[in-house]
């Protein structure tokens, strides 16, 4: 015999299977709505992003070329860089090491370009062109590892490679060399002028004037070549204008040359003979200790 309670029970039992019923229909019907061509999309794209088994990932599936210097579009159809530039050019690699000049890199590049001459091709557009066939080693993995296409004029890609490689500690040793020159002992004033210069050619930025420049000039000097040229202007250098100045010290460095050119063929003359006397009287010397020795 059934009491009220179980009866109770029974009722909410069944109207649980039939909410749940319910429910899973609507589910049913909802997902067979959704469309399924998401679904294909997605396993396509992971069959393209991902390789098709495990090594396949290994290597490269793409290559483009890497290059910071991107130069500019030939409109000449008939364009054709030289064979025989292009060897020059390569045969005057920069390496990038440090007993490398990139001044002189490009002062030598220049010299090669300026051998060709294509019409109707711009000059600054056929010199970036060339340009990484000049580059080697240290210099060549730095131009592939500039951002891509990032270098599209010639003066931009100078100043990218003197950036690189004409460093800061570069120019404070030259800045050194000049604002420290001092004559050497037994260096003529013309040999000591061209060295001086030398430092300036070396680093075209230094940053000096050119009355200050004669001024360091004439503190490096040796006592007798600073009288010399107080002398050849009426006891004071300084008292002359800048260019006339350089103008002098110009002069009397070639006159000097010149005179040193006579002096150094009678040094070395002199020179060689006093060796030969030397040598002769070692010589004997050296017989009369033998003689000596035997007796």
């Amino acid at each position: 015999m059934q009491t009220r309670s179980t009866g109770n029970q029974n009722l909410l039992f069944n109207d649980n299977i039939d909410r749940i019923a319910r429910e899973l229909r609507e589910r049913r019907n909802t997902v067979n709505l959704l469309p399924q061509q998401p679904l294909e999309m997605a396993d396509e794209q992971n069959q393209q992003s991902g390789p098709a088994n495990i090594g396949a990932g290994d290597a490269p599936r793409d290559h483009r070329q890497r290059k910071g210097i991107a130069p500019p579009a030939i409109q000449n159809n008939n364009f054709e860089s030289k064979s025989g530039l292009i060897s020059m050019i390569q045969g005057n690699k920069f390496h990038g090491l440090p007993m490398e000049d990139p001044l002189d890199h490009l002062d030598e590049f220049d010299r090669l370009f300026n051998l060709t001459k294509i019409n109707s091709v711009s000059e600054k557009g056929f010199k970036l062109r060339l340009f990484p066939f000049s580059l080697g080693d240290k210099s060549h993995i730095w131009e592939k590892n500039l951002p891509h296409d990032s270098i599209t004029t010639w003066d931009d890609c100078k100043k990218a490679f003197l950036s690189k490689f004409f460093s800061n500690a570069i120019t404070a040793s030259h800045r050194n060399e000049i604002s420290g020159f001092s004559q050497k002992t037994g260096e003529s004033f013309c040999e000591a002028w061209e060295r001086f210069k030398g430092y300036t050619y070396q680093c075209p930025h230094h940053g000096f004037t050119k009355s200050s420049l004669l001024s360091t000039l004439y503190r490096g000097l040796l006592p007798r070549i600073r009288m010399l040229l107080d002398t050849t202007n009426n006891g004071n250098l300084h008292n002359k204008d800048v260019e006339e100045g350089w103008e002098l010290v110009e002069n009397l460095a070639q006159s000097n040359g010149n005179y040193n050119e006579d002096c150094d063929r009678t040094v070395r003359s002199t020179t060689d003979s006093d060796d030969k006397h030397r040598k002769e009287i070692q010589a004997l010397n050296d017989k009369l200790d033998m003689i000596l020795l035997s007796q």
